[in-house]
């Protein structure tokens, strides 16, 4: 099966697709879309009408949306299972997930930002206040739902890395980066996870900084 993956260094959809790809030791081509300006029209027209990242085409068919992928890939490859066995454990990482990718990435993300501004002329400073505030809101409940787990594991879920694992490690990478003054030592379950599937290789290989379109390997 080839594999195409349009995507971008520092897209944590697209890292967690990344990882994900890596976890099943799956080879895939990488494309990288520049966002500087919004997406080539020759992207929104023949990739993705919504012109966001990634997409991965597969044997010419044409998949969007993180969630979707990281479920084709499960469905349809050999390899580490992306979800725990245990029924219970499997939603749950599943529910960890889309914590993270329907209450925390769709309100900070920098289209949101660009609208604050463009709309209701929010200055620099009330960006980064709303950012704040909608990360504290997530990470406080991803700590918590860790900390009621009936059994710790040393993935969210897991022996093993799983959905939840996947999409934690770029939510955590952007709040760092971002530098909005939050104290991430009030989450210390989020970090210690964090930091062990960091420490493995398909974590690592997925990273914003190991991406041929980084900028200072360009």
């Amino acid at each position: 099966m080839n594999l195409k993956l349009y995507s971008r260094y520092r897209n944590s959809a697209g890292q967690r697709v990344r990882t994900a790809l890596n976890i099943k030791g799956l080879e895939y081509e990488y494309i990288p879309v520049s966002l500087a300006g919004g997406a080539p029209d020759s992207y929104r027209e023949e990739i993705n009408p919504q012109a966001l990242i990634p997409s991965l085409v597969i044997d010419g068919e044409i998949v969007t949306q993180s969630t979707a992928l990281i479920e084709f890939i499960e469905e349809n490859f050999a390899g580490p299972s992306l979800l725990p066995d245990e029924p219970i454990a499997r939603a749950r990482s599943r529910a960890f997930s889309q914590v993270i990718a329907c209450e925390i990435h769709p309100v900070i993300g920098p289209k949101i930002q660009r609208h604050l501004a463009a709309t209701f002329d929010a200055a620099k400073e009330d960006t980064l206040a709303w950012y704040r505030h909608w990360l504290h809101h997530g990470f406080t409940t991803l700590e918590e739902l860790l900390r009621r787990r009936p059994t710790a594991t040393p993935f969210c879920y897991d022996e093993k890395p799983t959905f939840g694992d996947i999409y934690l490690v770029p939510q955590l990478y952007n709040a760092r980066r971002a530098g909005v003054e939050l104290d991430l030592s009030d989450y210390p379950l989020l970090n210690e996870i964090d930091g062990r599937c960091r420490a493995l290789p398909e974590f690592d290989r997925a990273m914003p900084e190991n991406q041929p379109d980084f900028p200072a390997r360009r």
